[in-house]
């Protein structure tokens, strides 16, 4: 692994851990054991070092959930292992990371969000389709109208004003508002492959 790569990939597990404003870019170098030089000679500040650890994240995102839909039986699986994988993730997020985000780097928040959600679209409108010719998806669904709803219903995450951190998780919130939508959708064959799963 490459300095490049190694300080990315340490500097994200910080900051999902302890969220971004309490690491600095000199805690940054201190536990890697990196001078703060190195850091700025490969990022120029901490908004780019943010932004390559996020779409570092979205990559590394987008690879699982390929390799999710390669491997699933049929998209009502692909879709509830995606959920679980997610659900999984945010319980480790501290709830701080999103709260900085979106506070003190709102640009690079908004700009990676931006490109995950246009291709996450994009996926979800051809697991739909896909899904609706397997007879696993309601037919009379418009899976373009549904990627769109589930991405906006998914937003509902960074309202801390309806969801309080200190009452509600994140991956509570996502779990409810991803099964429920998927059982909306799903065909009685569908629900069946729900109902194993036992959500």
């Amino acid at each position: 692994m490459d300095t490049k790569q190694r300080i990315i990939e340490e500097s994200l597990n910080l900051f999902i851990h302890y969220g971004i404003k309490s690491i600095t870019m000199d805690s940054i170098s201190e536990t890697l054991g990196i001078s703060k030089r190195t850091i700025y000679e490969l990022f120029k500040d901490k908004d780019d070092l943010l932004k390559n650890c996020i779409q570092y994240k979205i990559t590394e995102s987008e690879k699982a959930n390929r390799e999710i839909i390669k491997n699933s039986e049929n998209v009502i699986d692909a879709f509830l292992t995606h959920i679980k994988r997610n659900v999984e993730i945010m319980k480790v997020i501290n709830p701080l990371f999103f709260f900085d985000a979106k506070k003190y780097h709102p640009e690079v928040f908004k700009l990676t969000g931006k490109e995950h959600e246009k291709k996450g679209c994009k996926q979800i409108i051809e697991l739909v389709s896909q899904g609706k010719k397997d007879g696993y998806i309601r037919s009379d669904v418009n899976a373009d109208i549904i990627a769109k709803l589930i991405t906006e219903q998914f937003k509902i995450l960074g309202n801390d004003d309806l969801f309080p951190p200190d009452k509600y998780s994140k991956s509570e919130i996502f779990e409810n508002i991803a099964v429920n939508f998927i059982r909306g959708i799903a065909t009685e064959k569908g629900l069946a492959v729900i109902n194993k799963h036992k959500l």
